[in-house]
């Protein structure tokens, strides 16, 4: 068994009827020069999200002829869950929330979907939108749980750890400092003056969508949505991600929604061990009783110097890599089998 269980629950869940569901798209805050190294420069950033969503479903980019990397040429996590969903054979979907630029395969988009503001200087979402994504989520996350046990819920959103801290800040719970990086170097001053800026428009608001006009984002008010439909007609639910799934907790402990009594949280250990932040410390005091979960998987002995550099620090996850990995492990593969398919996709795509 290569997944640990911090405090009570269990995620056994996973090993029966489940769907996966990537949700994606763009806030400008990721351009904040030095906030975000999910892409080769900051603007490029915007970009990354639906590149995520052409390799989860196309196993390859196909709107441009770059694998999404940091700059020091980190790839993108959705090679590891386009890897991992290959063993699986669950099925899955692509929702676009608010992507800065149309993914070039098969996906949904939410109606009301629009790519967020630079939350340190605008509007995160614009009045009136968080509460129309949120409910077009709900009805989609509805749709999709049905008959099953279960659905894992992932995310590809750069600079999201930012607006997720202001998200948790605005609605009454401590974010920053807490809230992890794709860097080694995590940004967190940088990330608590735009944060700081942010809440000073967030102050003035009335009501949790409110608040998430002023300094949300698409992604993590649809992963509340999705979420609080599926829990809805009693399935289960696994918010695959790091620090971030925080924001969407607090958004459903401020609606005062019964859905996070069936939610859990996967991660990796990546984001477990990451010394600048706190993703135990955070869940359990936005939403005590959730269980979280994280993969074992080390990537240190991949003979792609890329993907060791996971080992560093870099990237730690994104595209539902933890919770993927984690229902891996649930099912009964191996960490080689896993390791094994994540470098014959990598290694493809290097020489294509």
């Amino acid at each position: 068994m290569w997944f640990n269980v911090v405090g009570g629950g269990n995620v056994d869940w996973l090993s029966g009827r489940i769907f996966y569901v990537l949700v994606y798209g763009s806030t400008r805050t990721s351009t904040v020069p030095g906030i975000s190294i999910a892409g080769p420069t900051p603007e490029a950033t915007l970009a990354t999200p639906s590149l995520d969503a052409e390799v989860l479903v196309a196993g390859r980019p196909v709107s441009m002829d770059v694998v999404p990397v940091s700059p020091e040429g980190v790839p993108t996590p959705a090679l590891i869950s386009r890897a991992v969903l290959g063993l699986l054979g669950i099925p899955f979907l692509a929702v676009d929330s608010g992507s800065a630029y149309e993914a070039g395969v098969p996906h949904a988009r939410l109606p009301g979907a629009r790519a967020g503001g630079r939350i340190d200087v605008e509007p995160g979402l614009g009045k009136g939108v968080s509460e129309k994504i949120f409910s077009s989520a709900r009805l989609l996350g509805e749709t999709l749980a049905r008959g099953l046990d279960g659905i894992v819920i992932g995310e590809s959103i750069p600079g999201g750890t930012t607006t997720a801290a202001a998200i948790v800040e605005a609605l009454g719970y401590r974010g920053l400092g807490r809230v992890s990086s794709s860097s080694p170097k995590n940004p967190s001053s940088l990330k608590e003056g735009v944060v700081k800026r942010a809440l000073g428009r967030a102050r003035r608001a009335e009501g949790v969508f409110e608040v998430l006009d002023e300094v949300g984002d698409p992604v993590h008010v649809a992963l509340a949505g999705i979420a609080d439909g599926a829990a809805s007609i009693g399935a289960r639910v696994l918010l695959a991600g790091g620090t971030q799934m925080a924001a969407p907790l607090a958004i459903l402990a401020r609606l005062e929604s019964k859905a996070i009594e069936s939610i859990a949280v996967g991660t990796t250990k990546w984001i477990v061990e990451d010394p600048s932040s706190d993703i135990v410390g955070l869940i359990g005091d936005v939403a005590p009783g959730v269980t979280l979960t994280y993969s074992e998987l080390s990537l240190g002995e991949s003979r792609f110097e890329g993907l060791k550099l996971y080992e560093e620090g870099y990237a730690k996850e994104g595209v539902g890599a933890g919770g993927l990995l984690v229902t891996a492990a649930v099912r009964g593969l191996s960490q080689n089998e896993v390791l094994d398919a994540i470098e014959s996709l990598y290694g493809g795509l290097s020489k294509a």
